[in-house]
């Protein structure tokens, strides 16, 4: 998906940033986390965690994800939410 307008953000429930700092080292993830409350859940449609939430360029939730996609699972959803490549024309 190298090229593609996708960003990336994680929302942790955790306020302790310092324990959120060594869980994101020891998954080796490189993305801006924002702590949040539980009360973050409700806006964005979720009443579980983990999730993963796709949000388009006008801040509207398209997809949900709920529990621990797989990366294939993840990966599929992305691709079809995402534009269809421009083609060249002949």
């Amino acid at each position: 998906m190298s090229g593609t307008p996708v960003r990336f953000l994680a929302v942790s429930l955790e306020t302790d940033t310092r324990r959120v700092r060594v869980a994101l080292e020891r998954l080796r993830l490189t993305l801006p986390v924002a702590t949040a409350e539980s009360e973050v859940l409700e806006p964005l449609g979720l009443d579980s965690v983990p999730a993963t939430v796709f949000v388009d360029a006008a801040g509207q939730v398209v997809a949900r994800v709920n529990g621990i996609g797989s990366r294939s699972e993840l990966r599929a959803k992305a691709e079809r939410l995402l534009p269809a490549p421009a083609t060249a024309a002949r």
